[in-house]
């Protein structure tokens, strides 16, 4: 019968009771990760799209959605299906209008200060120019795509709205030629933001529309929440709405901005009443 080695017994205690600290200590560090992660979830803030296709998004609906806990701010948006043209590209997207001083973008590239006046000022997601092809169908190549986004400060577009987006009193097509768009606007751009979507100031685009007999309805809105538990809940309570619905935290600021001109310093006409507006934007608009 083999003997014990003297002394051999008395470590295995000592082992056991390494591992059950070690184990302990484990479970903790795992618990206050995951306290810490929680809390930090809470202090973040969340967007929230909602979006209602079948019906309008009153401003009754708006303010009860200002109700939920943890509720910062809220941005409709309006939409329209368009056609835009960059030299020989172009792409049929819909429009967006928004409140370009308050909306949260990401900019990736400014083209420089503009001055607001009667042609559309449009905001375009940065994968707008790799999607657009030639009238024959035939897609942009990547180095034309770079050649649109470096000559931003100077470019300008056509911009039309389609037939199908208009409303007239009287039913007809409104402004329409009978092709199914309306006649076409030169647009400029402000610059580049994250995504593929295209933008309009909300302001602006409700006087471009009525120009063409047309006008746009609210279908969609963005919340900002504070708090993760808070934005869950007033997700389920839009989603047993009926709104379809998404959730994203807010990213880090961009540190680059926006500059829409209507000082007399850069205005043509000295009897313009003038004003400088200058936001920085933050976050990317994505449809739904």
């Amino acid at each position: 019968m083999t003997k014990r080695k003297p002394g051999k017994r008395k470590y295995l205690p000592f082992v056991s009771a390494v591992v059950f600290v070690t184990g302990i200590a484990a479970a903790l560090i795992f618990l206050l990760a995951q306290f810490a992660l929680e809390q930090w979830q809470e202090r973040q803030t969340y967007l929230l799209s909602a979006r209602m296709p079948s019906q309008e998004i009153t401003t009754e609906l708006c303010t009860s959605m200002s109700r939920f806990a943890g509720f910062e701010e809220l941005w409709t948006v309006m939409e329209s299906e368009v056609t835009l043209t960059v030299g020989d590209w172009q792409i049929s997207t819909t429009l967006m209008g928004v409140d370009l001083e308050t909306f949260p973008f990401t900019l990736v590239r400014s083209a420089g200060e503009k001055k607001l006046g009667s042609a559309p000022l449009l905001l375009a997601g940065e994968e707008i120019f790799n999607t657009m092809t030639d009238a024959n169908g035939t897609a942009i190549t990547t180095r034309q795509s770079k050649i649109l986004t470096e000559s931003m400060e100077s470019l300008t577009a056509q911009i039309v709205l389609e037939a199908s987006n208009l409303a007239s009193s009287s039913g007809s097509a409104g402004n329409s030629d009978g092709s199914g768009y309306t006649s076409a606007d030169t647009a400029e751009f402000l610059g580049l933001v994250s995504g593929d979507g295209l933008y309009m100031d909300a302001a602006q685009m409700r006087t471009w529309l009525a120009g063409h007999g047309s006008s746009a309805s609210v279908h969609l809105v963005w919340l900002q929440i504070k708090g993760k538990g808070n934005a869950e809940t007033a997700e389920k309570s839009l989603t047993d709405a009926g709104f379809q619905v998404g959730m994203e935290p807010v990213p880090v600021p961009s540190n680059k901005e926006l500059k829409i001109c209507e000082a007399k310093s850069c205005c043509p006409k000295k009897n313009i009443n003038c004003r400088f507006v200058q936001k920085t934007l933050t976050k990317e608009l994505k449809n739904i």
